[in-house]
């Protein structure tokens, strides 16, 4: 399940690696299934995996599970959004 918390903090994983994406309005962004780390430093993101949706503004960020689909990702209010995400470089195969 997607959740949300509001650390504002990068992982503590040595394992993670992080990458800032900016989405502007109607666009929408397919985050690749290694990113398993999303934080909004800017503007309102809705995330949607696996049938579920979550809405993150900034500071929020959330652990996305392990999944076989990418997640979808798209800025609202007309706002642009930039995020950190952070990819795992060593990713368990499912």
């Amino acid at each position: 399940m997607l959740q949300r918390y509001s650390e504002c903090t990068a992982p503590v994983s040595g394992a993670l690696e992080e990458d800032r994406i900016i989405l502007m309005e109607n666009e929408v962004y397919r985050l690749p299934q290694t990113h398993r780390e999303v934080q909004v430093l800017s503007g309102i993101a809705w995330i949607t995996l696996d049938k579920q949706d979550i809405i993150l503004q900034s500071p929020e960020k959330t652990s996305l599970p392990l999944s076989k689909n990418c997640a979808v990702i798209s800025a609202l209010n007309n706002m642009p959004l930039i995020l950190a995400v952070w990819q795992d470089k060593n990713p368990v195969r499912t």
